[in-house]
């Protein structure tokens, strides 16, 4: 008994580890994207937090919370109920029974009448939903002590420099694969991916990566109190900089020559959008005078050139060669688009869009698509315009709630900051690409949120922690 209350006690501190280790392991195997790999990332995560739970509820933690956590709390709870419900067979009226299966049921074949096309994948998917937002929830509860808010940037800072450091080496060693031992080239086997498989998708994982160790190296930055303060902090980072913190602006050179050499146009553009928001805020926060503004955007302009003039040549050259995939993709849109107007309200079963674009798809594409490349396009195809518009209302309340965050506090600001910037940043990707959809990069993004979301509270004591001990009872 002894043993067990002891294991009861420390258990928030093991949850917290446990998402660390968590989190260094998401990118390893392919990125989790695929279904073993995925299935073990949410085993961890679905682990780590009934630890931190349990922590929690241990130490006396409130369960007051934000309203803006709560109504994102809501919606995310209103959008996995009806996930639920898409795979489940017999439940809802007939009428929204998905087509094809009401076809098949009339031609006698054995089939569930369901409202997914196929409600095998959308309960697979619903999983990695379930993951994404434990992932938050995990992040959120740890993200209230500052101390640890520091630990899971840090954290990510760390993985995804490493990721970048190993991808650079397999390019220029000229190893084929993905990992050394694979003898079979991956599809990207000229640009760095890391151990993703899309080299879109690691670049975003590398933009969030950027973004959190440019606020971790800034962070004095932004308790800076007018133009002389600013300009005596800069110095001081820049001092440290080149003596015994000079590792720091090294490994995030390395994160941006990695990002650009994985030749990823919305990777790129991405995460312009990500920086400009992030100094843009950084400086209403500081409010410098125009001199130290225009020093810094000289510095900032200069350092950007030189990195992009060193490893951006491919990138560049990928940016001129816009009509690469546009036609196609916006063939794609359209018949997306007609796949919504179909089934608007209901959807046609999360996660179930490679399968129901095969019935709309023409002659216009000859290639395979799995994927819209479009993220919310593709989630409106699959969960209905209703539920679609639930999921991203929590996310906005989120968004506005850090925004705000980011001018309430005093200090660490950087967390909202980044989670800002960060939701700017995966925002502008989604609208091209898929990179969200990936295990390893969700999980990052939920992280930073979470963080994020927590450190966005103006004051006070955090929430979460336990009572002085003078205050509780005996």
């Amino acid at each position: 008994m002894r043993s067990l209350d002891s294991l009861v006690r420390t258990s928030d501190l093991w949850g917290s580890r446990l998402f660390i280790a968590t989190l260094a392991w998401a990118p390893i195997p392919y990125a989790s994207n695929r279904p073993w790999a995925w299935s073990i990332l949410g085993l961890l995560v679905g682990t780590a937090s009934v630890l931190t739970g349990v922590g929690r509820l241990r130490r006396g933690a409130p369960s007051r919370l934000p309203l803006p956590v709560l109504l994102a709390a809501g919606a995310s709870l209103v959008v996995l109920v009806w996930v639920g419900l898409q795979s489940l067979a017999d439940v809802l009226p007939p009428e929204w029974t998905h087509p094809v299966r009401r076809w098949a049921g009339e031609a006698g074949l054995p089939v569930p009448a369901t409202i997914s096309l196929s409600p095998e994948l959308t309960r697979d998917n619903l999983m990695r939903l379930l993951t994404y937002m434990l992932t938050f929830a995990v992040a959120f509860a740890h993200g209230l002590d500052g101390g640890r808010a520091k630990t899971l940037f840090r954290t990510i800072f760390v993985v995804a420099s490493v990721e970048a450091v190993y991808g650079l080496l397999v390019h220029f060693g000229g190893f084929p694969g993905t990992f050394p031992w694979e003898t079979t080239p991956k599809p990207y086997a000229d640009v760095v991916t890391g151990t993703f498989i899309n080299r879109n998708n690691f670049a975003t994982f590398l933009g969030i990566g950027i973004l959190v160790g440019l606020a971790l190296t800034l962070e004095d930055v932004t308790k800076a109190r007018g133009g002389s303060d600013l300009l005596r902090r800069l110095v001081t980072i820049g001092e440290q900089c080149l003596g015994k913190q000079g590792l720091r602006p090294a490994v995030l050179l390395t994160l941006f020559a990695a990002a650009l050499l994985t030749g990823s146009r919305g990777g790129f553009l991405s995460l312009v959008a990500g920086l400009l928001i992030f100094f843009f805020l950084g400086f209403l926060v500081v409010r410098p005078r125009w001199k130290s503004v225009l020093a810094s955007l000289l510095v900032i302009s200069v350092t950007g050139w030189g990195i992009f003039a060193l490893a951006g040549d491919l990138t560049w050259q990928r940016l001129l060669a816009t009509e690469e995939t546009g036609g196609n993709r916006i063939y794609v849109y359209e018949l997306a688009t007609e796949a919504v107007r179909a089934r608007p309200w209901t959807g046609h079963g999360y996660g179930t869009f490679a399968q129901v674009f095969h019935l709309y798809r023409d002659a216009r594409l000859s290639a395979l698509w799995d994927k819209a490349h479009n993220t919310y396009l593709e989630q409106a195809v699959e969960l209905g315009l209703p539920a679609t518009a639930a999921l991203y209302f929590g996310l906005a309340v989120l968004f506005l709630y850090m925004l705000t965050g980011i001018f309430r506090r005093r200090r660490n600001q950087i967390f909202p900051l980044v989670g800002v910037s960060a939701s700017i940043l995966v925002g502008t990707h989604a609208l091209v690409d898929f990179s969200l959809q990936i295990p390893a990069v969700a999980t990052a993004y939920a992280t930073v949120l979470g963080v994020g979301v927590a450190q966005a509270r103006r004051h006070g004591r955090p929430l979460g922690t336990p009572e002085p001990a003078h205050q509780r009872e005996p």
